[in-house]
């Protein structure tokens, strides 16, 4: 029984190059780190580094299942930590952007989702520079873009593993403290992967092949993960902060540079 197990395994070792598992562990091990916060800038790359050796669908399905693992190995920190009246907001029409993702997943333009998502987030950066010399403490709540923001990562989660730009542009507005702000994204996104998952096995993305191959690269989770914390509680807020938006700059250039070229 064992060994019948172990042989989808070895199959898909052989089956990929050595540039592939290169770049897939970096790309588990960023998308590990993500968990801290910083990957609303750093997660974004996951998918385009791995797809960078394989296609973007094997792309998609080979992560699911590891995303899936990163959520359970920081839940339990997670659920103390997470900010539920947020996650109240945000969660439902993430929900509906998933379901508009899984409508359109076979007939929209990548590109056009690179492009769009990409002038999304440098625009959120620009009117980020513009208004830091405001005084912001006493502005008031905008769940309206709580909604908006969820059903933006809901959809773009669901077709390219990219939720977090859109989200993060809510959430930078919350002022929450580093773990704060780490375990509501945790909670979030947890509840959004495994929404994927029968979606995803519908759109005939998973087969076994897949999954082997996200068996292998699973040590890479709580690499990534433990990382991404100790960078979280050691890191002050002031530069934390500023190292979420050097990111989501760097994500915002080259998904603007993709959906152009």
């Amino acid at each position: 029984m064992l060994q019948s197990l172990s042989a989808p395994v070895i199959e898909s070792f052989h089956a990929h190059s050595f540039a592939f598992f290169i770049c897939a562990i970096a790309s588990v091990i960023v998308v590990g780190i993500s968990k801290s916060g910083f990957g609303a800038g750093l997660g974004v790359l996951s998918l385009p580094l791995m797809a960078s050796q394989s296609s973007i669908n094997e792309a998609l399905a080979i992560l699911l299942p590891l995303l899936i693992a990163i959520d359970l190995v920081g839940l339990r920190r997670f659920i103390k930590n997470a900010d539920w009246r947020i996650l109240k907001l945000i969660v439902p029409p993430a929900f509906g952007g998933m379901l508009l993702g899984m409508i359109f997943f076979t007939i929209i333009t990548p590109k056009v989702l690179t492009l769009s998502v990409g002038i999304f987030i440098m625009l959120f950066l620009i009117q980020m520079l513009v208004t830091s010399h405001f005084d912001l403490k006493d502005a008031k709540p905008y769940p309206w873009l709580g909604r908006l923001m969820g059903l933006t990562s809901g959809f773009t989660s669901f077709v390219a593993h990219n939720g977090g730009p859109p989200i993060t542009i809510f959430m930078l507005r919350e002022k929450l403290i580093p773990m704060v702000y780490t375990s509501t994204l945790g909670i979030f996104f947890a509840m959004i992967n495994f929404g994927k998952l029968g979606p995803y096995a519908y759109l005939e993305l998973l087969n076994f092949k897949q999954l082997a191959t996200s068996v292998i690269l699973l040590p890479c989770v709580p690499i990534g993960v433990y990382l991404g914390f100790y960078l979280a509680e050691k890191i002050s807020m002031k530069w934390y902060y500023r190292i979420v938006q050097f990111f989501l700059l760097v994500a915002s250039i080259k998904l603007i540079a993709d959906g152009l070229l």
